[in-house]
This record gives C-alpha cells, sequence and structure tokens, in this order.
C-alpha cells in the first residue's frame, strides 16, 4: 500500500471531520497531496495541521459552500494553481436534516438535497472538466449509505438523507458511464452506522457502532487505487456496521 496514492493530488470534500478527515489523513500518510474542502475553516486548518504535525505534505485548505457552484469551481481552480494536478476525487461532504415527510420543510429538504447531490454532482462536474484537460485519467469516489440502497431498513425521519444517498449511487453509475472514455473510473462506498459527530447527533442514543471512519477511509483508499481497483467502476461497495 502506498506507492500509487504518492505523489497524486486529492481533493477531498466534508474533510474536517470524521469520514473525510480520515480519508486526508491516510491519502497524506501515503503521500499523496491533499485538498481539504468543507464549509467550516476551523475543521479544515484543525485537520490540516494533525496531517502536518506527522511530517507529511501539508494540505491546501480551501473554505467551501458545497453547493455554491462558483465555489466548487474555485476549489478545483485553486487545487490547479497549488499542485498543478488532480488525480483524485472523494465526495464525501454531507448533511442531515431529521422530520417525517408530513413535518419536514421544503427548506430542509432543499438544503440537504444541495450538498448531499448538488455538491457530488458540481464536484464531479468540475473534476471531469479538469481531468478531460489534463489528460491523464483519475478516480472519483462518492460516498452513499446503506440508507440509500434498495432492500435495507429505512427509519422514519431520515427520508431526505436517504433519499439523497440514493441519488448519489444513481449519479455514480450514470458518472462512471460516461467518464470511462477519460479513463476516469467512479465508484461510490455505501457505508452504514459509522461512529461520527453526524450519526451521533442522528441516531437514537441507544445505537452504538464499531465501525470506524478510518474503516471507510480503507475502502476509499482502495477504490482510489489504480493497482488495487484498476478494473473497478461504476461500483456500490457497502460497508456494514458493526453494532
Amino acid at each position: 500500500m502506498g506507492v500509487s496514492l504518492a505523489g497524486k493530488v486529492a481533493v477531498v470534500t466534508g474533510a474536517g471531520r470524521g469520514i473525510g478527515a480520515a480519508t486526508a489523513r491516510l491519502f497524506a500518510a501515503e503521500g499523496a497531496r491533499v485538498v481539504l474542502a468543507s464549509r467550516t475553516a476551523s475543521e479544515l486548518e484543525a485537520t490540516a495541521s494533525a496531517i502536518a504535525a506527522t511530517g507529511a505534505v501539508r494540505p491546501l485548505v480551501v473554505p467551501t459552500d458545497l453547493a455554491d457552484e462558483a465555489a466548487i469551481v474555485d476549489l478545483i481552480r485553486r487545487t490547479l494553481d497549488q499542485w498543478g494536478d488532480l488525480h483524485l476525487l472523494v465526495n464525501n461532504a454531507g448533511t442531515f436534516r431529521g422530520g417525517l415527510v408530513e413535518e419536514v420543510s421544503a427548506e430542509a429538504w432543499d438544503a440537504v438535497m444541495a450538498v448531499n447531490v448538488r455538491g457530488t454532482f458540481l464536484a464531479s462536474r468540475a473534476a471531469l472538466r479538469a481531468f478531460r484537460t489534463l489528460g491523464h485519467g483519475g478516480a472519483i469516489v462518492n460516498v452513499s449509505s446503506l440508507g440509500g440502497l434498495r432492500g435495507t431498513p429505512k427509519f422514519p425521519g431520515f427520508a431526505a438523507y436517504s433519499t439523497s444517498k440514493f441519488a448519489v449511487v444513481g449519479l455514480t453509475e450514470c458518472l462512471a458511464a460516461e467518464a470511462s472514455s477519460l479513463g476516469v473510473r467512479v465508484n461510490c462506498v455505501a457505508p452504514g452506522a459509522v461512529d461520527t459527530q453526524m450519526f451521533r447527533e442522528a441516531a437514537p442514543p441507544s445505537l452504538r457502532t464499531e465501525t470506524t471512519p478510518e474503516d471507510v477511509a480503507r475502502t476509499i483508499r482502495f477504490l482510489c487505487d489504480d493497482g488495487e481497483s484498476g478494473a473497478i467502476t461504476g461500483a456500490v461497495l457497502e460497508i456494514h456496521s458493526n453494532l
């Protein structure tokens, strides 16, 4: 492990905490040059400082509203300005707004779709445009959820979140078909319960999980490594949690 990520440029969204921060740490430890994006600058700086303290290259921090088209265009522009390249995009940024369908507001519903779906679309589009110009292919990994898959248990109050994650799976399959001519692989991970701040805030207090952000990060890394997963595109890898 580590050889194929060395020297790669990777953009990780939602990198201030949880799965995104764990993915950024893993990529940096293996020699990638990492760009951290999310809305909260203080969390991004904490992640960057933790990575730099290990002796790895300090990441580029780009506070970004993932629902804002101009902000995402600027994210990719700053990545290319800083590192001159782009190889990997991890669309991990996500938000949760709970509420039964009959009670949830249209504004709350739209806020979830704006980050979880629109943000994934906008970042993927910007990355694909960069990949076309750079001409060397790459990999995109989207983060969905077991709640975004057919036949998995669903929970009251999770309709907006689960619907958005279904959309991420569908977008992944479409992107994989469109990006193949560019030599770009697009895959998806669908974790169950993961011990993150979002999970602790959204889940019932009695629900606990032994699955860590680092567990998911290792799966994301696998999908970004051409040597280990170069034949895989359009896939959704399920990560069932230890509860």
